[in-house]
């Protein structure tokens, strides 16, 4: 497969997810609704930092995000456990825009390099940025089912 294919398609689904996150007021980012562990800021930073960490093979975060984006964002975390301010929609936006030219930049003439271990059945950094463009949208998905819901109990 072309790298390109790759980069495009990252592009085109975080394109998706802004346009989406883009529309909904920021006073609704912060509600959990019924039945959630988190809410659409929570989604929104944590496709971020995932794809993040994907890019850089697990190493560590870039320097593209603060390190305490991991404190909010990482798997298994919640904004009840949050003890500051998390970033505004905004500066999320701003990153999450950003963030596939910074992948394509770091990335370019590496997705066959192999991991240091597979993760999810991918061995290459290729195969895992494959994985976060699903786990994008799957977390795009669930950005989208909150809004509905949180439209229908205002």
């Amino acid at each position: 497969m072309k790298e390109e294919i790759i980069f495009k398609q990252l592009e085109s689904v975080r394109s998706i997810t802004v346009e989406l996150l883009e529309s909904i007021p920021e006073s609704d980012w912060d509600v959990i609704p019924k039945g959630f562990r988190n809410n659409i800021r929570w989604n929104a930073g944590h496709i971020l930092t995932i794809q993040d960490l994907f890019a850089n093979s697990f190493r560590s975060l870039s320097e593209n995000l603060p390190e305490k984006y991991w404190a909010y964002f990482a798997k298994d975390t919640s904004p009840a456990d949050w003890t500051e301010q998390p970033p505004t929609k905004e500066v999320l936006l701003k990153l999450l825009k950003e963030q596939p030219a910074w992948i394509h930049t770091t990335c370019e003439g590496k997705l066959d390099q192999k991991l240091d271990k597979p993760f999810k059945g991918a061995e290459t950094l290729g195969e895992l940025l494959l994985i976060g463009i699903f786990h994008d949208g799957m977390h795009t998905g669930v950005i989208n089912a909150q809004r509905k819901i949180i439209s229908v109990n205002e």
